[in-house]
């Protein structure tokens, strides 16, 4: 008999032992998702840069990016001290989550401004900057970014009102 309750009590553990390890086990990861507001850009003010004296050589005027642009020429251009026209910068309204952190992606090409109403002439914008520059931060949900760059201007360039109606794109996204 006791060889019996050996045999069974060896049985018994064999089959507890193979159950045990071949008995399959579970666990569950719950699964969640955030959405956060889309990232947005306005334009609020377009670039203009102003009122701008030629010669019969080709220079440059450089609008910098800020909420007071000053601008600065080089080559034959010289500004007006007293008919300065409405030097802007282009001013533009970023908006999305929080205090998240983005990215600014400005213009790598140059944008070509024509003669309004003729065409024939044109000049180019190049070289665009922003504030901030390449990464900017919500604060509570919003910042401002400013657009800044460098007129082309040819010598004797002809006299008129040059424009782009098209515009310029400026892309943020989150990082």
């Amino acid at each position: 008999m006791k060889k019996i309750n050996s045999i069974i009590a060896i049985v018994t553990l064999s089959i507890a032992f193979s159950a045990t390890a071949s008995a399959q086990v579970t666990a569950n990861a719950p699964t969640t998702a955030t959405i956060v507001a889309p990232i947005t850009i306005t334009k609020n003010v377009d670039m203009n840069f102003g009122n701008v004296a030629v010669s019969s050589t080709a220079g440059t005027v450089l609008m910098n990016a800020s909420a007071t642009p000053a601008r600065t020429a080089s080559g034959g251009v010289t500004l007006p001290t007293t008919a300065t026209g409405t030097p802007t910068a282009a001013k533009f309204t970023v908006g999305g989550e929080g205090v998240y952190t983005y990215a600014i992606t400005l213009p790598s090409t140059g944008l070509t401004l024509d003669e309004a109403g003729v065409g024939t002439a044109t000049m180019t914008v190049s070289t665009f900057t922003s504030t901030p520059s390449t990464t900017g931060t919500l604060t509570a949900g919003s910042q401002i970014v400013y657009v800044g760059a460098t007129l082309n201007v040819g010598a004797s360039q002809v006299a008129g009102l040059y424009e782009n109606t098209t515009g310029f794109a400026v892309t943020v996204n989150y990082n």
